[in-house]
């Protein structure tokens, strides 16, 4: 079945601007493609994007024997950091078959190749079986699922009776902030298409039959990577200015909206429309 719309706009927007995510995310090195955390454990941005991995695997409490689906895996780092530091057993999934193909390069680069398997998929309508994995992961991920709410239904279909779900993503601090233009023009330059608050992600939760739900705004602790992107995003117009006087190829739109966007989601944390979370909920036995 080929992609919606929507989902081909993801795949398009990620092959895109991956020379920028190597550029300001060192992701050659980093595999990361989220923020970091920075708490007094950490003394630098690789540091800090180890340290969100390391964080969300604590939450969890993941255990060396235990499965793992890692929804919306990216090029692999997530996976590969769980498969490295547990030894357990990690399936991701993307919706781009590059991105599938990165990831297994990255997992034989990095001699977990046993302990991890890639797959093109969407984490909302998977062909798993009920009850396949331990714990479902989705470190800034889901914020890009067609309808939260679904994705919430199919990780609870998927996890064992006492697995647990872990996030890390932005919420927005009331959800009729998605229509704030600060708000959209970040969005759309990401190309998501909205994000939940943290009481409607939580009703969710509930109402799906989830337990032990805990969330935690940590925006404090991920503010330096916005400050980050908002930096990167001087520096990426310079960039732009520099390509039109010397008449190279000039910058996709998507790439343009992409840049603009480091900036919109600087603004909008300091005006607290949205917020960094990490979310736990746990399947009753």
């Amino acid at each position: 079945m080929p992609p919606s719309d929507y989902h081909q706009k993801i795949i398009d927007y990620y092959r895109d601007t991956e020379n920028a995510y190597k550029d300001s995310w060192d992701l050659n090195n980093s595999l990361a493609i989220h923020y970091g955390y920075w708490d007094e454990k950490v003394n630098s941005f690789p540091a800090s994007l180890t340290r969100m991995n390391e964080v969300m695997m604590e939450k969890a409490k993941i255990q060396s024997h235990e499965k793992v689906l890692d929804a919306g895996c990216g090029v692999g780092g997530s996976s590969i950091f769980l498969a490295k530091t547990l030894a357990c057993y990690v399936t991701g999934i993307t919706l781009s078959e590059r991105q599938v193909q990165q990831a297994k390069i990255n997992a034989q680069e990095n001699e977990v190749e046993p302990f991890v398997d890639f797959q093109v998929m969407d984490f909302c309508r998977t062909s798993f079986d009920h009850e396949s994995f331990d714990i479902v992961w989705g470190c800034e991920s889901i914020c890009y699922a067609d309808n939260k709410e679904e994705f919430i239904r199919e990780a609870f279909r998927l996890l064992r009776p006492g697995g647990r779900l872990i996030l890390a993503d932005g919420f927005v601090t009331d959800f009729e902030n998605n229509q704030n233009p600060v708000i959209k023009k970040w969005l759309e330059g990401w190309q998501v298409n909205y994000l939940e608050s943290p009481a409607r992600m939580q009703t969710f939760l509930q109402d799906t039959g989830f337990t032990d739900i805990e969330y935690q705004n940590i925006s404090q602790l991920a503010s330096r990577s916005s400050k980050r992107l908002y930096r990167f995003y001087f520096l990426a117009r310079l960039y732009l200015l520099w390509k039109k006087i010397n008449f190279s190829k000039p910058a996709t739109d998507m790439q343009k909206k992409n840049i603009m966007a480091c900036k919109y989601q600087y603004y909008g944390m300091k005006k607290k429309l949205w917020q960094y979370g990490l979310l736990c909920a746990t399947k009753p036995k």
